[in-house]
């Protein structure tokens, strides 16, 4: 589970209704958690009635990966469709043309769900899909038409979630699949979208949308047949990494073992042959660089390549991280009202944005790695994950640093901030972190902004009225995403989800290629208003004990002394 900002979880309980046992997630980058939030506020007013059989189940699927529970109506209701059409025998389609289409996302829902309680239906669902199978190893929407990369990805995704539940899968479907994508594939490296033909958007060129969906298979029946990709040693230059963006790391498996599905079969495909051609793929995507997709179902390919890029081990594109590129792109096309329009519609658009930013397949890859966690790319630094069961890695890490004199330190030493970052978020009960609230308050002064901003959000997750003062503090620090954090924390402190009216964009949209002093100007004037609002409210809330008139006077020195520096810009 990726680990989240709790000020999320709060604002959709008490804004939203969303069910008080389901845990909201968290993209752990606030703007695109801004977006999650209103695209789900989006589905909530959408009604199932009436509308395509799947718009049900992907909206529902959606939800689940957000974190929110599965006794949610929402969830529950499209359970029991699902449920109800993998009953019998034989599995019941939504339609003749999308009988692929519905097998896929059915399967996805109840394995994910509840694989023991549906491992029947899940079967009943494999059974249809390995039917029917062309014997070029491709599905399609009906018996006359020749086998599609569309059509062939929801059949494999059906194919690997039944898998993981449990489902007795023939290997040879799964094999025939996989020599099918590498067949049809075009030579410069993509996939059309009838292979052979010239039917559909490319007419017979590759595109966006088919080549990760091609790479995103093929990927997944690399995972069935041989096992997940051998881990890369890394560069000798240092991967940059945004916060929370972190990278997979098991207790009980090394990276990169996750086992065959079928240990004793012999492949037809080699795993090094499978790999090569994923990454044809991929080049063929940054040769054909889109961030923001303007293909005619544009949302479909953020859904790709985020399943291809988890079982592909996508790195940077350009240098940047994937997840931010393609995200930050994706952001372009949500609606005011929260939706994302595509071509099958706003209720599949947005959720399939939402998947992407809850990064569904990372998801499922870390119920495969064990006891996987989320980390930064750096080594343990406490050795063997698997003895260090008492005393916790946080305070192992606490410990280490007791004696360390922040002031030797230079911002950009990261030996510490990974560490700090991993430690600090692999905490999931926030009482484990009451008891450390002295020890991690010293940390405020690291001159690593990744370590405040982690610093921030764990101190804000204990609730503690007491840490107001600090987190004020926040809202000065020179770096806006510490401020967010700061932000953030004061919201769940003070039980107020929307705060005092602030976004939470201190930069008021402008990014790294606008002026230095507007982009300043704009944060400052965002620190002094954030902070003059919480100051205020915690002058008028806070214990009479505490009251001494001396930090009023630092507030008001700061609003003004901010006000002037604003100013002159």
């Amino acid at each position: 589970m990726r680990i989240g900002l709790i000020a999320s979880a709060l604002l959709l309980t008490s804004v939203l209704g969303f069910a008080a046992d389901g845990e909201r997630k968290s993209t752990s980058v606030p703007r695109f958690d801004a977006a999650v939030d209103r695209g789900l506020a989006y589905l909530r007013t959408q009604q199932p009635q009436g509308r395509h059989g799947g718009e049900q189940i992907i909206a529902a699927y959606a939800f689940y990966k957000c974190g929110i529970s599965k006794a949610d109506p929402v969830i529950a209701e499209a359970l029991a469709t699902a449920a109800g059409r993998s009953a019998g025998a034989t599995y019941q389609p939504i339609s003749s043309y999308d009988h692929i289409y519905g097998a896929g996302v059915d399967a996805m829902l109840l394995a994910d769900i509840d694989k023991d309680a549906y491992r029947t239906h899940l079967q009943t669902i494999a059974n249809y899909v390995v039917a029917t199978q062309r014997a070029n190893g491709s599905w399609s929407d009906n018996p006359t038409n020749p086998g599609d990369i569309s059509m062939s990805q929801y059949a494999v995704l059906a194919l690997w979630a039944c898998q993981r539940a449990g489902a007795q899968i023939p290997p040879e479907t799964v094999d025939r699949a996989a020599d099918f994508l590498m067949r049809s594939g075009n030579g410069d490296g993509g996939w059309a979208y009838r292979p052979g033909t010239t039917e559909g958007p490319g007419q017979g060129s590759s595109t966006h949308n088919m080549t990760m969906a091609g790479a995103g298979s093929l990927g997944v029946c690399r995972l069935m047949l041989h096992g997940s990709r051998k881990a890369v040693k890394p560069d000798a230059e240092k991967k940059e990494l945004a916060f929370g963006a972190l990278e997979k790391v098991e207790e009980e498996v090394e990276v990169g073992e996750v086992k065959p599905a079928f240990p004793d079969y012999n492949a037809s495909q080699a795993a090094g042959a499978l790999d090569a051609r994923v990454d044809r793929a991929f080049s063929w995507n940054l040769a054909n660089f889109q961030p923001v997709s303007r293909v005619e179902h544009n949302l479909y390919f953020y859904y790709c390549i985020e399943r291809a890029a988890a079982v592909g081990d996508l790195g940077k594109i350009n240098g940047q991280d994937w997840f931010m590129v393609y995200g930050d792109g994706l952001l372009t096309l949500q609606g005011q009202d929260g939706s994302f329009q595509t071509h099958a519609g706003p209720v599949v658009g947005t959720s399939l944005a939402l998947l992407y930013y809850m990064r569904s397949t990372d998801q499922i890859l870390k119920t495969l790695y064990g006891k996987g966690q989320l980390r930064a790319d750096k080594g343990n630094p406490f050795g063997d994950k698997k003895k260090q069961k008492d005393p916790s890695e946080l305070d192992l890490l606490l410990s280490s640093m007791e004696n360390i004199d922040f002031s030797t330190l230079d911002e950009t030493d990261s030996s510490i901030a990974d560490d700090v970052v991993l430690s600090v978020q692999s905490i999931d009960d926030p009482k484990k972190l009451v008891g450390e609230i002295d020890r991690l308050k010293k940390l405020i002064r690291h001159p690593n902004a990744q370590v405040r901003r982690s610093v921030y959000w764990a101190l804000g997750r204990t609730g503690n009225f007491g840490l107001v003062p600090q987190m004020l503090e926040g809202l000065k620090d020179p770096n806006v995403d510490v401020n967010i954090e700061a932000e953030m924390a004061l919201r769940f402190i003070a039980r107020r989800p929307n705060g005092f009216g602030v976004s939470l964009d201190p930069l008021g949209g402008l990014g790294q290629s606008d002026p230095a002093e507007q982009r300043l100007k704009n944060a400052n004037d965002w620190r002094t208003k954030s902070f003059k609002r919480w100051s205020d409210w915690y002058f008028q809330t806070r214990p009479y004990e505490e009251k001494d008139g001396l930090d009023e006077l630092e507030a008001a020195t700061f609003a003004g002394a901010k006000a002037e520096e604003s100013g002159k810009k």
